[in-house]
């Protein structure tokens, strides 16, 4: 009994080591960017960061749901918000860690903390980041209509070598798990085929198609930025501009050692529109960017008064 306390003290004390780390490393990603306080004190600037930190913000906050969604469907269990909402917006700091992984992987704290599959809660993770990109390219490629074209003979290589690379990846996890663990996966797709029953379906596609209205609100809201950012542009480049950014956070999420899509969304911006806004566009980019990182601090701070709040609540009513 008291190793086993000893343990949980162990893994808090961890917890809180990474998360210190964590902010440590958004600190430096804020010192990194250089930021020259002259460039960011146009009205017109100042009103496209408000919009974006604000809106961002409330994304990540409300972002846990199509997560939860999905884990409710794989693991069977009623989990609450509350129980989830505070281990996202944690787990979603962890992304200024060094290897890009650790906000997935610190997702996994829910699994400890209402005891049910960490497999169930990977497996949820895996859905969760395949239907975000999924959702984001297609709201991309109709922003960008039929620029979309030369887009993919720029970068279409890449994209096919790291989709190529995660099929094979995942047919020989899955091969090894068949040899290795037969009846323990037989067991678990057993068990998920549940999630598609009727009364389940709901909740699956709640979670499928919860970054289609995502992507329409931050593409609403991308739109709006670049209007004002930069206003020489027409509504046919904003909504080009709007898609290649969208399309660039792709391109970054899946470039190893690009984290962020850093330099990589100022590319492909200028790729689609030229150096016609070439100043204007990096100042958006850079714009978004620190948005961006606010969001993350605040809603991991909503998220950690939220998470304490409920705890006190619990505690209150037993």
């Amino acid at each position: 009994m008291k190793d086993k306390i000893n343990l949980k003290k162990l893994m808090k004390l961890a917890g809180h080591l990474v998360v210190i780390a964590a902010l440590a490393f958004v600190i430096k990603k804020i010192i990194d960017m250089d930021i020259k306080l002259s460039d960011l004190s146009s009205p017109r600037v100042i009103a496209a960061f408000a919009i974006s930190f604000v809106i961002q913000t409330a994304q990540i906050i409300i972002g846990c749901w199509s997560w939860l969604l999905f884990t409710r469907s794989l693991s069977g269990q009623k989990i609450p918000y509350s129980a989830a909402m505070p281990v996202f917006t944690r787990s979603n700091i962890y992304k200024y860690l060094p290897g890009n992984v650790f906000q997935y992987v610190g997702r996994n704290q829910l699994a400890a903390d209402m005891k049910i599959s960490h497999v169930d809660v990977a497996c949820a993770t895996v859905l969760d980041v395949l239907f975000c990109v999924f959702w984001t390219g297609v709201v991309s490629v109709l922003l960008l209509g039929s620029r979309i074209g030369s887009l993919f003979e720029k970068y279409g290589k890449n994209l096919f070598i790291v989709a190529a690379a995660g099929i094979l990846l995942l047919t020989a996890a899955f091969i090894v798990l068949r040899l290795k663990f037969r009846d323990k996966l037989k067991a678990y797709l057993s068990r998920y085929s549940k999630a598609f029953e009727k009364n389940n379906q709901p909740q699956l596609l709640g979670g499928i198609f919860y970054f289609l209205a995502h992507n329409c609100v931050s593409a609403a809201m991308y739109m709006g930025c670049v209007a004002l950012i930069v206003p020489q542009a027409d509504m046919k480049e904003v909504a080009a501009l709007t898609g290649a950014f969208l399309f660039a956070w792709i391109i970054g999420f899946v470039t190893p050692g690009a984290p962020g899509g850093i330099g990589i969304r100022e590319g492909v911006m200028l790729f689609v529109c030229g150096d016609k806004f070439a100043d204007r566009i990096v100042l958006f980019v850079l714009v978004m960017r620190i948005a961006s990182v606010f969001a993350d601090v605040a809603a991991f701070v909503i998220g950690k008064l939220y998470g304490s709040k409920a705890v006190r609540a619990k505690n209150n009513c037993k």
